[in-house]
């Protein structure tokens, strides 16, 4: 991508992911950092989405690449952004030109080794609770029975209890490195 001139718009996306139990605390700084923004020549706007996977996507819009790095080099901003840093993790990509088109990363993908240790340190506990209270309750259960019985309770576990929070509670690292899903781009007009 070609650097865009100085007079050119620009807009930046910035996409941050929550701490868990942040989310509160992050919507009181996004609110404190779009109202920094507008306060700065060539602002012309703003918007913030946010997804249930715990992307937020805050994007800003200037007048000129000129007005968007004196707010990017801004001490307001740089106090902002440190204090965001403790609650989120940051990334950003940067586009100038008045017809620009974001790919604003969608379902981000996390590693698969990432997945695999969430996944297996939900089922490892969680089966090994299961059979034993099993084994204890029905000693003479047959196996089929049993595997059913204990398939059935961890997959509700898993998909209902356990990987729900897990997920949410490990979110930042998950999604640390991770590969947004590619969308694809609006057709020219």
């Amino acid at each position: 991508m070609s650097t865009p001139a100085e007079d050119d718009a620009a807009s930046v996306v910035v996409t941050r992911v929550v701490h868990p139990g942040h989310e509160r605390e992050f919507a009181t700084w996004a609110d404190d950092i779009d109202r920094a923004a507008a306060r700065f020549a060539g602002h012309q706007g703003g918007v913030r989405l946010h997804d249930d996977q715990g992307l937020n996507h805050l994007v800003y819009h200037f007048d000129s690449t000129r007005h968007l790095r004196a707010w990017e080099t801004s001490s307001e901003r740089r106090n902002l952004i440190a204090r965001g840093d403790r609650i989120s993790d940051e990334e950003r990509s940067v586009a100038g030109g008045r017809d620009t088109w974001f790919q604003i990363p969608g379902r981000s993908t996390p590693p698969r080794w990432k997945t695999f240790l969430i996944i297996w340190a939900a089922v490892y506990p969680t089966l090994l609770i299961i059979a034993t209270g099993l084994d204890t309750l029905a000693p003479d259960l047959p196996q089929p029975a049993a595997l059913a019985i204990s398939s059935a309770t961890l997959t509700a576990l898993l998909t209902w209890v356990i990987l729900p929070r897990l997920t949410h509670r490990t979110r930042s690292w998950l999604l640390r490195g991770a590969q947004p899903q590619h969308t694809r781009r609006p057709p020219d007009r």
